[in-house]
């Protein structure tokens, strides 16, 4: 039998008092990782149905069960290395039916932001994890790591909003490990770059039917660097991987993007497709799309392009009564629709209007 918890009722039934300390428990379980007394009361409410929610420093106290049997198996890292970060635990045959949503911020100028966090779904469980990170200091270092752990016939939906300031630097890695027919989906989108970022992503395809989806939205401004790298190895029977990027190329900023999949179990599928769009004569951008096989029977794809705005687009728009803004705007909004039928319906809004903030910032 598959439990259904919905977080906003979980929310309200536990936190009644909490609207007065301001908590929006409304909008889909919206949760702000803090150290307050709403926080551990949110926690409290979701442990009645075995899902664990908490901070990775109560975790590695309270829970080090959960934290050594799946936690630190992709990384060699010390305990007391971070500084802060989440675990997020759901059991056997769990459906999360409203988003998490987890913030973290960067608030003190200088400040190394270290942060490990550890998702675990049992068999048959269900989540959409969504992820904000932002700076409201103008310098600052995020390094964040990730590891997740999907079991068998369990899916997840890992949401990712980044929104920096000029001079922070940002550095992320996921190790994600799937079991038989787990299903993980991945949007990443940065509204503002960082000077500089490495991002990437590594995805461990160990059981059979098991399947990715990876969408990535990549826009450099200013003289950002940014590097973003994911790598899907199809290790087991039917499993298989799509990664896609987008890219915008402003200022002189360099975005570079790097894709492979690995085959290494027969009967495996994947694809890779990169698209840039320069809007800058300065501006870099470069992508890599590798596929690797070490079987025979796979079928891997890919397809990549580089390019600027069409002027039979633009001039079929302006014909149309569009101003010129106006045309570029549509064009690349239309260029940036990534994946969107694929995100839980609680959280299309959300990623369009994501859409519309970046693309409003570019014109």
């Amino acid at each position: 039998m598959v439990i259904e918890v919905s977080v906003t009722e979980a929310l309200k039934k536990s936190l009644k008092e909490v609207y007065r300390l301001g908590l929006e428990v409304d909008k889909q379980g919206s949760i702000i990782l803090d150290e307050t007394m709403a926080f551990h009361r949110i926690s409290k409410a979701l442990e009645e149905y075995g899902i664990v929610y908490t901070s990775i420093r109560d975790a590695l106290d309270r829970y080090s069960d959960i934290v050594e049997r799946y936690g630190l198996k992709l990384f060699n890292i010390d305990k007391r290395s971070f500084d802060n970060g989440i675990l997020l635990y759901v059991p056997k045959n769990t459906r999360l039916v409203d988003p998490v949503y987890t913030c973290y911020t960067l608030a003190s100028k200088g400040f190394v932001q270290r942060v490990y966090n550890l998702l675990v779904l049992e068999e048959g469980s269900e989540a959409v994890s969504v992820t904000g990170c932002l700076s409201i200091v103008p310098e600052g270092v995020h390094s964040s790591i990730t590891e997740t752990y999907i079991g068998r016939n369990a899916r997840l939906y890992m949401i990712m909003v980044h929104n920096w300031m000029p001079e922070v630097v940002m550095g992320t890695v996921k190790r994600v490990r799937l079991m038989e027919n787990a299903q993980y989906y991945d949007y990443y989108v940065n509204l503002v770059p960082p000077k500089s970022m490495g991002f990437t992503i590594e995805l461990y395809l160990e059981g059979e039917n098991s399947s990715v989806s990876s969408n990535t939205i990549l826009v450099g401004r200013r003289d950002s660097r940014m590097v973003y790298t994911t790598r899907a190895y199809l290790e087991a029977p039917g499993s298989s991987a799509e990664l896609v990027s987008r890219m915008l190329g402003e200022d002189s900023s360099r975005v570079v993007s790097r894709a492979t999949i690995v085959a290494k179990a027969e009967d495996t599928r994947g694809h890779i497709e990169c698209q840039g769009l320069q809007l800058s004569n300065k501006a870099v951008l470069s992508t890599t799309p590798t596929l690797e096989s070490y079987v025979e029977n796979t079928r891997l794809t890919h397809e990549a392009s580089i390019g600027r705005i069409s002027e039979d687009e633009l001039e079929y728009l302006i014909s149309h009564g569009f101003t010129e803004d106006e045309a570029v705007s549509i064009i690349v909004r239309g260029f940036l629709e990534l994946g969107v039928e694929k995100v839980p319906s609680k959280l299309r809004l959300l990623i369009q209007q994501t859409l519309d903030r970046l693309v409003g910032a570019s014109m």
